[in-house]
């Protein structure tokens, strides 16, 4: 049967991970290996958006989508942009995945007595 015939999950990622992270680094600007490191925890995040745990998908989803991911990809010089339209494509981070709010602090305060 031809593979294009073959009904996928829709939730399936379109590519593997390390496709993702071979192309990455070649975006990086210096391929050392603390740029490496960053690389594979941001593919990491990627895959653990489509994990069937759902703390796991979550997390790696408020990750993606926050200023968090703009920090480490200020480290190695890639567009957090660009690293999130590739999660996109490829249905790493779908764009139906609900952010998780920031926790507030009690606004109620304890008294004695």
């Amino acid at each position: 049967m031809n593979a294009a015939l073959i009904p996928t999950h829709p939730n399936r990622p379109l590519v593997g991970i390390r496709i993702i992270e071979r192309m990455l680094l070649r975006h990086v600007f210096a391929p050392v290996p603390e740029a490496k490191l960053i690389v594979a925890v941001i593919c990491q995040a990627m895959a653990d958006a489509v994990s069937s745990d759902d703390y796991l998908r979550r997390r790696a989803c408020e990750f993606l989508q926050s200023r968090r991911l703009d920090f480490f990809t200020d480290l190695v010089d890639i567009n957090p942009e660009f690293v999130r339209e590739v999660a996109r494509r490829t249905r790493y981070l779908t764009i139906t995945t609900p952010t998780i709010p920031a926790v507030r602090k009690n606004s109620r305060k304890m008294t004695k007595g």
